[in-house]
């Protein structure tokens, strides 16, 4: 049985791996690394290969749209079982074309979270075995979890039906 590694241990390895390219965040008591884009696919290695970190399970990955002006993020929780640690991990994306390399070669079981991302955020996984539709049908257009998807409750619309209080004369 391994050793929880705290929130500041687990930010000196990532800083002292992968420098500048790693903002780490103590969010209570885990870790929080915000990493490049282009070194997103080691760092997560990293956190499973190294043994002191054996960040064995991915719990999930998914995305946050920040707006126009600050894109959008994609989201990955790592869990070592062996040394009962965690570690959030983050990379920031343009809003234009957003797109990370893909983890689902680490772990298998982000195969389905990055196409629930893809399909419900746009964001593409470059390098995902299998890209394809996982929870919406072929026809339907756009990215539902994005803020600027227009929800039927937010379009404007008459009211079908006579309005409360107004009655209906008979003609008879």
């Amino acid at each position: 049985m391994g050793r929880p590694l705290s929130a500041e241990e687990i930010g000196s390895r990532l800083r002292a791996r992968f420098g500048d390219d790693v903002e780490i965040a103590d969010t209570f008591g885990q870790v929080a690394a915000t990493v490049t884009v282009d070194r997103y696919h080691d760092l997560v290695r990293f956190l499973r290969d190294e043994p002191e970190l054996a960040c064995d399970f991915c719990d999930f990955t998914g995305g946050v749209d920040l707006g126009p002006d600050e894109g959008f993020e994609v989201v990955t929780q790592v869990t070592s079982t062996e040394h009962h640690h965690d570690v959030r991990v983050k990379v920031r994306l343009p809003f234009v074309e957003p797109a990370c390399p893909t983890i689902s070669d680490l772990f298998p079981t982000c195969d389905w979270h990055e196409r629930e991302t893809m399909e419900m955020f746009g964001i593409r996984f470059d390098g995902h075995p299998h890209p394809v539709r996982l929870l919406l049908a072929e026809p339907f257009e756009g990215f539902p979890l994005r803020k600027d998807f227009p929800l039927m409750s937010r379009e404007v619309k008459p009211w079908p039906g006579v309005p409360e209080g107004e009655e209906v004369e008979d003609d008879e």
